[in-house]
């Protein structure tokens, strides 16, 4: 492979196809400058079914469950999961009971309550049934008291729901009843002193309920009445009334604790008027007023503390208009229209900080349409520099389990400092590098292995994370550089190509080799079917690497092969090609299980993109990028979506970067870097921002740094608060939190019989390894505690834990998904010789652990010489089996197992 020394960085190495003498006037024009974008909707994946009057509930795996309503055929039992990783619906368990006008409400332990509301004709029930996210299914739990719909659900502080008002078999309703979910049983509590309907329900900041406005007879005549509910004593007290009696509106808690009451309907007409409620004084005052009338709206807090509200009954129909309320301002300002006329849907606040809207009934019908609202814009912003002497490109960039980042290249490696956006200084490697490979370890050490020095390298170190140091570990089998470095669910670290440049060296490599951490030893596994450097591995969510392009020869001919290495057999099988040869190119595995290749060059620069599906073995095109380009870097963002920043395209060095996200298989722009780069490295940080950093510019080496924020613009006072984590967690393990706000500073939601609140932990792990995610179902949380459902298959190693709380994102903690368990003393059991010849054997052990098999004919061997025969398999909770494939024709056979 030829070196392309830059006169501004004489001896620095470039792949092939990085510089392209195509120089197109109008992909330039086209693609290079793109406009960040603006707040906008999206429509996504229908529903099922038409649905309106029916329910929203975020669930704590980030789905939504959607929940009964009326449908083209009537009342609706049905109820569907809508996913934000994919942007579709799917179908889920169905009620019991057809209904509407029922409400849902997420409880502590995970499920969701849905209570009341009318069924079949003109019929209440009074029927309670649970959600199981777990196993997608209903059960009955005690009925209410009074059944009852067009009601409200308010999940208090301590854990009951309180049910209040609504219409009843003998009219509207006065009463209030609590459901504990401890019990499973109904309570009377308070009753109001205006029975009441169509009204909405607050929860205020310190724990008491406001219920506001509402019909108070069948002859729709709306009340300006308002009480508050004190569940200290279970009473209800007469407030201050609206300046408006109003019913069908909105009523959002906000930051500052007071209470926005939005629209609705008045005595004679829908409202425009708006007015805030101050819990200290108990006061009511107007604010500006909308710009157009309407009610069966909805109104959600987004992240920055602004509340949207969205379309509506006006006075002409349905719309589909949409305005932001800033409570810091008091005025509104118009964002972008739906797509869809339409009133009396539901309006739910992601785990992203996006708004999904569902269903409802539009001017020509029912809806069965969904579409979520992209409202934040990513910024960037400069942070410290990298010191002058460390040279940042072809580097490696790690995120250590104390938040630093570990930059290495050369001789030299500095860390930097999340909380105070420096970089410092560490020991200097014991053998300068570029090219190299950089992996976290289970133990907290990161493996450098191989690169490029004064040639390829076979030699591999360690940086002890603890005491800030560098030790030789093992030697590779074959120098290699810009090979892959992949850590496998055994805790051994698969490398895997490259090439090797030393005179008489082996060139292209398809060799593959394992590396030990205990004793820190190298063994050669099963070869690649092709040699190739500059590809991509990736461990996939079944525990196998897939490998996918890269270059063959000098000429910078790439591939379009992929193969796929199982640890369990040590062996690389083929699987569907690429619809592109390509190296230099991205991988990253999505929210979906998908695995996105962005980018790269063969003989040109490529805008194509492309997804793998692993259940399925297969390819699909997705949509291309805006700008074509290779040596880019990616990151996969808190909110699901890809960064793809920087790289080399038509234009030569990129400044631009772009978005992909997978529920559309679309890209748009995103702010522009504030420098070009190449060559570049991008880490996600425990804060949620994105550290781009050094590389190459058209001036030279950089040792420049920036970050990328997603624009929410939170608060840090509202971020909930991890303060505590269990770490080491075992296999099968409960995740346990404890801190603080993890019951949000509002409901975030409209308050009304359709309230979607989403005031409650979404607790997510992320690896560090792969970027594989996924959020936790609890078995209990509360405002300072959360304990998950046990985890299992997920990759060990180190994980990034994070709480989301309406939208808004706790910093991360690190944990590490391990070994945690000690072995026992191992006796073989049921050791068999199978008809094929092969040699099997069993043992008992602790559930959860991993082992590594050895074998050979003759114990007298050093370790060294003994066969890697593969992992052992834990077939039922701390029961091991291994069946050795290699023994057929040996009369015997010695074994040896350890962990790992």
């Amino acid at each position: 492979m030829p070196v392309v020394a830059p006169t501004c960085c004489p001896g620095l190495k470039l792949l092939p196809g990085i510089f392209n003498p195509f120089i197109l006037l109008a992909l330039l024009l086209l693609f290079e400058a793109q406009p960040a974008k603006a707040a906008s909707w999206t429509t996504n994946g229908s529903m099922s079914t038409t649905r309106f009057f029916h329910t929203a509930t975020l669930l704590q795996n980030a789905k939504v469950l959607l929940v009964g309503g009326i449908g083209s055929t009537g009342h609706l039992a049905t109820a569907e999961l809508y996913d934000p990783a994919t942007g579709k619906c799917t179908p889920t368990g169905s009620l019991t009971t057809s209904r509407r006008y029922h409400t849902a409400t997420l409880l502590p332990n995970g499920k969701v309550m849905v209570a009341g509301g009318q069924t079949t004709g003109s019929s209440i029930t009074a029927g309670v049934e649970l959600y199981n996210p777990a196993t997608g299914t209903w059960t009955s739990t005690g009925s209410l008291t009074n059944g009852r719909y067009v009601h409200t659900a308010t999940l208090l502080p301590n854990g009951k729901v309180l049910i209040v008002g609504g219409i009843g078999a003998s009219g509207r309703l006065a009463n209030a009843e609590l459901y504990d979910p401890a019990t499973g049983l109904w309570s009377p509590t308070g009753s109001l002193g205006n029975g009441r309907y169509g009204h909405t329900a607050t929860l205020l900041s310190d724990g008491r309920v406001l219920a506001a406005g509402g019909f108070d007879n069948f002859a729709f005549s709306p009340l300006p009445s308002v009480e508050i509910y004190n569940p200290a004593n279970g009473q209800w007290t007469a407030a201050n009334p609206l300046a408006n009696a109003r019913n069908s509106h909105t009523a959002t808690l906000l930051p500052n604790g007071r209470v926005l009451v939005v629209g609705g309907f008045g005595i004679s007409s829908r409202l425009t008027s708006v007015e805030v409620f101050n819990p200290g004084d108990g006061m009511w005052t107007g604010t500006s007023a909308l710009s157009a009338a309407r009610e069966l709206h909805s109104a959600t807090l987004l992240p920055d503390g602004k509340v949207l509200v969205t379309c509506c009954q006006g006075n002409s129909g349905s719309l589909s208009t949409a305005q932001v309320y800033d409570p810091n301002a008091g005025t509104w300002a118009t964002t972008s229209a739906l797509t869809t006329n339409r009133s009396a849907h539901t309006a739910t606040l992601l785990a992203s900080g996006r708004v999904l809207v569902t269903g409802g009934e539009g001017n020509s019908g029912l809806l069965a349409s969904t579409e979520v609202y992209e409202w934040a814009n990513g910024a960037w912003s400069v942070t410290g520099d990298m010191s002058l002497y460390l040279y940042p490109d072809w580097h490696t960039a790690t995120l250590l389990p104390n938040g630093t980042v570990l930059v290495a290249v050369g001789s030299k490696a500095e860390l930097y400092d999340t909380a105070n956006g420096i970089w410092q200084e560490t020991a200097d490697l014991n053998t300068g590098r570029n090219s190299h490979t950089a992996t976290l370890l289970p133990n907290g050490n990161v493996l450098v292995a191989g690169g490029q020095g004064t040639s390829s390298l076979s030699n591999a170190e360690l940086f002890v994370t603890t005491t800030g140091t560098w030790m030789i570990t093992g030697n590779m089998k074959f120098a290699r550089e810009q090979h892959t470095a992949t850590l496998l669910p055994n805790g051994k670290v698969l490398v895997a190509g490259g090439v090797d440049y030393r005179t008489g060296g082996s060139g292209f490599l398809t060799s593959a080799e394992l590396y030990d951490p205990f004793p820190g030893t190298w063994t050669l596994t099963g070869p690649l079917t092709d040699a190739r450097a500059g590809h991509t591995a990736t461990l996939l969510p079944n525990g196998r690497v897939l490998v996918a392009g890269g270059y063959f020869d000098n000429d910078g001919n790439a591939t379009s092969t992929v193969e796929l290495y199982d640890p369990k057999t040590g062996a690389w099988s083929t699987t569907d090609s690429m619809y592109n040869p390509r190296g230099l190119h991205t991988a990253t595995l999505l929210p979906n299980g998908m695995l996105l290749l962005a980018g790269g060059n063969n003989s040109t620069n490529f805008f194509s993109s492309e997804l793998y599906n692993p259940i399925a073995e297969t390819w699909s095109l997705t949509s291309p990028m805006l700008t074509a380009r290779n040596v880019h870097a990616t990151a996969l963002l808190p909110d699901g979506r890809v960064l793809v920043v920087g790289g080399y395209g038509f234009a030569g060095y990129l400044s631009s970067s772009e978005l992909f996200d997978p529920a559309t298989g679309k890209w748009s722009p995103t702010s522009p870097p504030t420098s070009t780069r190449i060559h570049h490295t991008a880490v996600l940080l425990p804060n949620g921002k994105v550290i781009v950093a050094g590389g190459l510019t058209s001036s030279g080496v950089t040792n420049s740094a920036e970050l990328y924020d997603l624009g929410l613009s939170y608060s840090n006072s509202w971020r909930p608060q991890i303060t505590a984590v269990n770490s080491p967690l075992a296999p099968g393990g409960s995740l346990i939190l404890t801190g603080s706000k993890f019951r949000g500073i509002s409901g975030a939601s409209s308050g009304h019989g359709q309230d979607s609140a989403t005031d409650y932990p979404l607790v997510q792990l992320r690896s560090l390894e792969n970027e594989q995610t996924e959020f936790l179902l609890p078995t209990s949380w509360s405002t300072n505690s959360f304990t998950s459902v046990p985890v299992t298959n997920f990759p060990i190693g180190h994980v990034m834990v994070t709480v989301f709380v309406n939208g808004i994102p706790s910093v991360s903690s690190v944990v590490r998904i391990g070994d945690v368990a000690q072995p026992t003393v191992i006796v073989l059991t049921n050791v068999t010789r199978l008809p094929n010849g092969s040699f099997q054997f069993a043992f008992t052990n602790s559930p959860g652990m991993s082992f590594s098999v050895f074998g050979t004919t003759n114990p007298a061997l050093p370790l060294s010489n003994w066969t890697a025969l593969g992992s052992v398999t834990e077939i039922s909770s701390g029961q091991f089996q291994f069946t050795d494939l290699q023994a057929t024709g040996f009369a015997r056979r010695f074994y040896l197992v350890r962990s790992p």
